[in-house]
């Protein structure tokens, strides 16, 4: 699951990028499809449904799905998707693939008694980061490449120093490339955390490191944040001392990370729109509340269900 979140992160801020090298497309606008109304919430919808406006004013929609470990329902799926978004907006649709992991089942072609389905890959395994190099949005995915370990320093290095990437789009494209790194050499991501854990923290995908992968690098992380929470209670001043100092430290870390993991949510699964909730939920200050929150962006269909909780 965390390998699909970073993706999402990953497309989400590069997207052009991927419609550019991966399917030859020349976009002018690219925005992403709202649900389906016939989609419930155990009907589960296409990763990032992209509705496509290229510069000859052409319309298209490209079903973009990230998968890890590749099997015959999600083929199965994707037929599903493709389906049901050509039955509702009547456009050319485009199913693509990201493969995270090599496997020899991803034929781009699906065949039974019934019918024959076409869909594009990217199997990143057989891509040469050399080739990419002018694509700095796609340097997260470089550790999925062929020998992309000998890319990640300049990779690393390149979003960093860049003059031209948000501080927040650097904090996602750091965070999603040590959990990508994960994938072949955790010894590799831990470095990389410990080098970058000052702008990997503000991003809300870093959250995906404590909850579950890269435990050494977060390890490594959480001391320092205690050793940090320790500094800022100091600062806060003796009067409540070192233990309620801490203790408001990490609370406002926590809660600055639900904010981050919010705002992502929404954008993720409701685009613009959904952004518009983070007014009124930036003045909820209950962890419990905001934890509440987070996990009903999950399940939700419609931003209606969420404005009842706020």
């Amino acid at each position: 699951m965390k390998y699909d979140i970073a993706s999402k992160v990953v497309v989400s801020i590069g997207k052009e990028a991927i419609l550019r090298r991966f399917l030859g497309m020349d976009p002018d606008n690219i925005y992403i499809v709202e649900e389906l109304t016939e989609e419930t919430p155990s009907l589960k919808r296409s990763d990032f449904p992209l509705h496509v406006i290229l510069k000859d004013k052409q319309e298209l929609i490209v079903l973009l799905e990230i998968q890890t470990e590749f099997n015959e329902d999600f083929v199965l799926r994707l037929i599903d998707y493709t389906v049901r978004f050509k039955l509702k907006y009547h456009l050319s649709i485009i199913p693509l693939a990201l493969l995270l992991t090599p496997t020899s089942q991803a034929t781009g072609f699906y065949e039974s008694d019934i019918l024959t389905f076409k869909y594009k890959t990217v199997r990143f395994w057989e891509e040469n980061p050399q080739d990419y190099l002018n694509e700095i949005y796609l340097y997260p995915f470089f550790p999925l490449m062929k020998r992309g370990e000998d890319f990640i320093e300049k990779a690393e290095a390149g979003i960093y120093e860049s003059s031209e990437i948000s501080i927040e789009k650097k904090s996602d494209m750091l965070t999603a490339m040590a959990i990508f790194i994960g994938l072949k050499d955790k010894h590799l991501a831990t470095q990389l955390i410990q080098r970058r854990r000052d702008i990997m923290i503000q991003s809300a995908a870093y959250e995906i490191i404590k909850e579950e992968g890269l435990k050494e690098g977060w390890e490594v992380g959480k001391e320092e944040g205690r050793k940090e929470g320790l500094r800022e209670g100091l600062r806060e001043g003796l009067r409540e001392g070192l233990k309620e100092g801490i203790r408001k430290g990490k609370e406002e870390g926590k809660r600055e990370g639900l904010y981050e993991t919010i705002s992502l949510g929404l954008e993720i699964k409701f685009g613009t729109d959904g952004l518009a909730l983070m007014e009124k939920i930036l003045e909820i200050k209950s962890l419990k509340k905001l934890g509440l929150i987070k996990e009903a962006i999950k399940i939700a269909t419609k931003k209606e269900e969420l404005e009842k909780l706020i």
